[in-house]
């Protein structure tokens, strides 16, 4: 069953990340160790750091995974860039609001309560419906599209977009981000940060896998975020890493 609590986040000072010396002596530890001694008398240290590198790709997915099951909106809210104090701080009380790639509606919700109007739209039919069938329920008002952002949205035109892990998805991110011009004033762009796991760095050296998702076509830094907006029309104002990703904030380039 899902835990709908909140996640009791602790602030990290000082004292919070201080220990012991002293650590408790584990046997899996310890046999873990021994194991990888074995393995590179017998495979070699090249293919132990591989088997290394990709165990421990896995297992952070599944427990990323598994942590997004158990804890819901809980964990997903607190453990990217975006987070609802962040958001509100780009949302003022006239702005409409467009959540492109919306899913089930999480940041809608969230915009909702700061925003006169938000719409969220996806590709999924199913994920719309689900999303349509919470909406039933809030107290907010929330429009859901099934369609395309850049067709099927009748011209109108948003003081805010929200793409929260969309454009890694997507094979031409600059033709979509040249089009969103005409949709929305001021851009809100959540990826993941290649640089927030140092593994990364070898896992490229190693052509070992190093993608978050299965479905992603790139993975992404800050430098290379930035640069796709700006070349596409996008003045960045901020940025933001936190909890594995990257986050820009950028508003349409005033031309002259």
């Amino acid at each position: 069953m899902k835990n709908e609590q909140p996640i009791e986040i602790k602030e990290p000072t000082e004292t919070a990340l201080s220990m012991a010396r002293a650590k408790p002596r584990s046997a899996f530890t310890s046999l873990a160790y021994r194991l990888g001694r074995a393995g590179d008398a017998i495979l070699g240290r090249g293919r132990m750091l591989r088997f290394f590198l990709n165990g421990s790709w896995l297992l952070w997915r599944l427990a990323f995974e598994r942590s997004g099951e158990i804890y819901n909106d809980a964990f997903h809210n607190q453990s990217k860039a975006l987070s609802d104090e962040y958001l509100r701080q780009w949302i003022s009380p006239a702005d409409t609001v467009i959540d492109i790639g919306c899913g089930l509606g999480r940041w809608c919700e969230i915009a909702a309560k700061y925003a006169r109007a938000v719409v969220g739209i996806d590709y999924s039919e199913e994920l719309i419906a689900i999303a349509r069938s919470k909406a039933s329920s809030s107290e907010y008002k929330i429009e859901y599209i099934v369609g395309d952002v850049t067709r099927d949205l009748d011209g109108r035109e948003f003081d805010l977009a929200l793409m929260t892990h969309v454009i890694e998805h997507i094979d031409d991110p600059d033709t979509i981000l040249k089009e969103l011009q005409s949709v929305a004033r001021r851009l809100i762009v959540e990826v993941p940060d290649f640089e927030s796991d140092p593994l990364n760095i070898v896992r490229l050296a190693e052509s070992n896998p190093f993608y978050s998702d299965a479905d992603h076509v790139r993975e992404y830094t800050q430098t290379i975020l930035n640069a796709q907006l700006t070349r596409n029309g996008w003045t960045i104002i901020e940025n933001r890493k936190m909890g594995g990703a990257v986050l820009a904030v950028a508003e349409r380039t005033k031309t002259d």
